[in-house]
């Protein structure tokens, strides 16, 4: 996919956003636009938001955890003591501020997204469930059962976002890392929607 000023609907600034990500993350970014508004046209949702989330959920990918932790503190962003525990997440709500800072986004259907695209939320809205999905199913990932994954994803979203929380919660345990109460919480919301 070819991304330049004039293809894109979101009005930003991407040779910034190529700075900011540099090369290898930039061609993750866009596999989950790809990925992202492939989902957000089969579920009627507003493409601009969808690449604006998509193009910056990283954008804070390349800043190590002390910046990070100086970006999100005292931002209406910041996590709570577990999540500042568990570091690899951390560039979603630096990701939200730098947003809002950097490039001028407001919308809190896009920020939100942002933020959340790595744990979830059992609240977060459609976009949100696109970027995180998106952001799981994308073209450079690679692991078992993940083709399954993407398949029921484009036939029944809320059921291949139950199949990426529990693929999720089954990998932490495996490597005995914490799981955050958002991801347990979107998890059990699913399952129930899936029981309903």
């Amino acid at each position: 996919m070819s991304l330049n000023k004039k293809n894109s609907n979101s009005n930003l600034d991407l040779e910034k956003i190529k700075s900011l990500l540099g090369k290898e993350r930039y061609q993750h970014t866009k596999m989950v636009l790809k990925s992202a508004l492939k989902l957000a046209k089969k579920l009627g949702l507003d493409l601009t938001k969808v690449e604006t989330a998509a193009l910056l959920h990283d954008i804070a990918k390349s800043k190590r955890d002390f910046e990070l932790k100086e970006i999100i503190k005292d931002s209406r962003w910041e996590p709570d003591q577990l999540e500042l525990e568990i570091e690899p997440v951390l560039h979603a709500p630096a990701g939200a501020v730098m947003a809002e800072e950097l490039f001028g986004v407001t919308d809190l259907e896009i920020l939100e997204a942002i933020r959340f695209h790595t744990l979830g939320h059992p609240e977060m809205g459609k976009i949100a469930q696109v970027i995180y999905a998106a952001d799981f199913i994308s073209e450079d990932r690679n692991f078992d059962g993940l083709d399954g994954i993407r398949s029921e994803i484009e036939s029944n979203f809320y059921f291949g976002l139950y199949l990426i929380t529990t693929h999720i919660f089954r990998y932490q345990l495996e490597k005995n890392n914490f799981i955050h109460p958002y991801s347990n919480d979107l998890r059990n919301k699913l399952l129930k929607k899936r029981s309903d």
